[in-house]
């Protein structure tokens, strides 16, 4: 299933690159909590998006009050099991303040029936490479 899950999320930035909100629907799972980066980073930690109707705010709000905003990605891994390690970095310019903004990005994705289940980003590589290395010692422990 390695490939399979690296092919939902290219299949995922795709989707969003050329503005397919149904196409990029068509690969979220209904059940999905996606902890948005730039959210958590204002809102703190408890931050997140469920479901669908989730998703679809995520999408309005990156596409409202984020002027131009991109992805980019470098890398998109398997990590193990359901996992999936995107790489990358995100710019935007604020609507209000006109700012431009760069920085990079990553996050940690679980694939659930061929369909983007649960993320969580973060605004560095080490940030979410430490998720990971978490996560595995908590497997670990059980």
């Amino acid at each position: 299933m390695s490939q399979e899950n690296v092919d939902v999320m290219r299949r995922n930035l795709e989707a969003w690159q050329r503005d397919d909100l149904e196409a990029f629907m068509a690969g979220i799972h209904p059940a999905i909590e996606w902890h948005a980066g730039l959210e958590r980073l204002v809102e703190g930690p408890q931050s997140v998006y469920r479901g669908h109707e989730g998703v679809r705010r995520i999408w309005h709000t990156y596409r409202t009050d984020l002027d131009g905003f991109e992805v980019e990605a470098q890398e998109i891994r398997d990590v193990g099991g359901d996992r999936v390690l995107f790489l990358g970095r995100i710019r935007w310019r604020g609507v209000a303040s006109g700012i431009e903004t760069e920085s990079p990005f990553a996050m940690v994705i679980t694939v659930r029936d061929g369909k983007m289940f649960h993320s969580v980003d973060h605004l560095s590589r080490e940030e979410a490479l430490e998720t990971l290395r978490l996560s595995e010692q908590d497997a670990h422990a059980e």
